[in-house]
């Protein structure tokens, strides 16, 4: 019995330990992501949640049998003048079966196709969502390479000043530098340590970040090879066509386009709910002894009928409820006017991110090697005694926020071509692995 105590107490510790990962590409990740995310595990319950809608409502069409049964033990004292005999003992057996079912009820008919359409918008949330995830998780990742990218300018740096510092202090104990150059050599190396522990930390929190989707800590990513980056103008290469894509596929402007039309059903159903409805109902009832006035008796009970409801009057219930369906539906249409206002802008804004990324991550390629060029030459220009110390961490600062700048448009220009995908409506996982495909896995 104990050792079964340990064995159960050891699985629970191993499943609550987090999955570590030796190395993690952006395929495996999201792989991962699409069976651990919470946010999408929540639109595809929500999903099977509202498609059962649908069996409720057809439901409403079938019969509705019910049946009833009793059976106890009654007494029953007669008398005259107060005085009463001996009691009567007698069983009571009561058993009935009914069957009713809607001939005709508008209502249910207007409850049933507004119930396909709730479904069907329930799938534009899962594909939305699934959108979502290839996005969040190609970010977070990003976000992983650039902390990564960061931290390896970060080292190099580190080490940069140390041998500046170095440097500086072997001139001033020859005599040929100034204690001022000790010190600014000294500061810059400081500094360079204590970015170096913030960047750290961020390296950390973005890989937990990871996690927080995957449900994977990653204890090694694959890197971007910029060879392999296809810098393309998006296709088609005018936005309007894309705001017309958008229009069309956008999961955000067809749900808003759904609900317009659950909207008009819930209208209708509040109107139709003023007419008549009527049901067939059918029944049989068994009963022995039913009262204390037929004890002994037996009583065997058929009956079919047809039965009519017809709403005379609701107190203004029926009219209230048409009246708020309407606001209901105006509400619906101008939140359908404002998504398709937001998805022209986001179109915009992602279209013209990427034509300026690419445009960016040019530019910072030249100043990077200008940087270096330039760098090159102030070291030399120190050691010959013409240039400054201070030029010197001046040109190493330079040359790592350009390498840093170009970092981030790569990865920028990424996403910006992911968010113009999902706002448009085409985002889907041949996008991961396009991607995946400029990245390269180094075994640790």
């Amino acid at each position: 019995m104990k050792l079964l105590v340990h064995l159960i107490v050891l699985a629970v510790i191993v499943v609550a330990l987090p999955v570590h990962a030796a190395q993690l590409d952006l395929t495996t990740a999201y792989q991962h992501a699409v069976e651990y995310d919470a946010r999408l595990r929540s639109a595809k319950a929500d999903n099977l949640m509202y498609k059962e809608e649908i069996g409720k409502a057809r439901s409403q069409f079938r019969p509705n049998v019910r049946l009833n049964a009793a059976r106890g033990r009654s007494a029953t004292q007669a008398g005259y003048l107060g005085r009463l005999r001996a009691p009567d003992f007698y069983n009571t057996i009561n058993y009935g079966v009914s069957v009713r079912q809607s001939l005709f009820n508008l209502s249910n008919v207007a409850s049933y196709k507004q119930a396909k359409i709730i479904a069907a918008k329930s799938d534009v949330d899962v594909e939305k969502e699934q959108a979502s995830l290839i996005v969040r998780i190609t970010e977070a990742y990003c976000n992983a390479l650039y902390a990564e990218d960061n931290l390896t300018f970060s080292k190099a740096l580190i080490k940069a000043t140390q041998e500046q510092l170095q440097q500086a202090k072997r001139r001033f104990d020859k005599g040929f530098g100034t204690i001022t150059e000790v010190e600014e050599a000294q500061a810059g190396y400081d500094n360079a340590q204590a970015e170096g522990v913030d960047i750290m930390n961020s390296v950390e929190f973005s890989r937990q970040e990871l996690e927080n989707i995957t449900g994977v800590y990653p204890e090694q990513l694959c890197r971007i090879v910029p060879e392999k980056m296809l810098l393309v103008q998006p296709q088609p290469n005018n936005v309007e066509s894309w705001i017309q894509l958008a229009h069309s596929a956008n999961p955000e402007v067809l749900g808003a386009r759904q609900e317009i039309a659950i909207a008009k059903k819930e209208i209708e159903k509040q109107k139709v709910s003023r007419y008549p409805t009527i049901d067939l109902v059918a029944g049989r009832n068994y009963s022995e002894s039913e009262n204390n006035y037929s004890i002994g008796s037996t009583y065997d009970t058929y009956s079919i009928s047809l039965q009519m409801s017809v709403p005379m009057y609701t107190g203004g219930y029926v009219s209230a409820s048409v009246r708020q369906a309407h606001a209901k539906w105006q509400k619906a249409e101008e939140q359908y006017s404002s998504q398709e206002r937001g998805v022209e802008s986001d179109i915009r804004k992602y279209y013209n991110g990427v034509v300026s990324s690419i445009a960016q991550i040019k530019a910072y390629e030249q100043a990077v090697n200008s940087h270096e060029i330039a760098f090159a030459g102030t070291k030399k220009g120190y050691e010959a005694g013409i240039r400054s110390n201070v030029d010197v961490l001046d040109a190493q600062q330079k040359l790592y926020a350009s390498r840093r700048n170009l970092a981030k448009s790569r990865y920028q220009f990424i996403l910006n071509r992911l968010m113009l995908k999902q706002t448009a409506g085409i985002i889907s996982a041949t996008d991961v692995e396009e991607l995946n495909g400029w990245l390269v896995c180094v075994k640790p």
